[in-house]
């Protein structure tokens, strides 16, 4: 995964205050694991809330996502703990399957907008779609 995917997400879909110190550890190798981790238990506080289109523990079943994502079936790059999933580059519709599918979080960055996924949790998960 290249430092501009990182660079972009941060500076298009996280809040202001938080931006410095995620893009630090997102583009530092020996802090990057520890980023996507503390992104992926705070993610709700990091994203800026006037980016989020769609959010919800249902978000996958969403009508209203569910054609975002067959208009958008390009490529998105994938960031995640999950060294499996983590630096990837799929088409949206097979990258969304993976990282709904995972336990881990997870943050796809396509054109124009991201969509984050928590860490599965007791009681489920959040899931935002992020336009810029």
């Amino acid at each position: 995964m290249s430092e501009s995917a990182e660079a972009c997400f941060v500076a298009g879909y996280i809040r202001k205050e938080k931006k410095e110190r995620l893009l630090h550890e997102l583009t530092n190798p020996k802090k990057r694991y520890r980023g996507l981790d503390r992104f992926c238990h705070h993610a709700g506080e990091l994203v800026d809330p006037a980016r989020i289109a769609l959010q919800g523990d249902d978000l996958y079943r969403q009508p209203a996502f569910q054609r975002f994502v067959a208009a958008h079936p390009g490529d998105c790059a994938l960031l995640s703990p999950d060294p499996w999933l983590d630096g990837q580059t799929l088409p949206l519709p097979e990258a969304a399957a993976l990282a709904f599918a995972s336990a881990d979080a997870s943050i796809l960055l396509g054109d124009g907008f991201s969509i984050v996924t928590s860490e599965a949790e007791k009681g489920g998960r959040e899931h935002y779609l992020l336009i810029l």
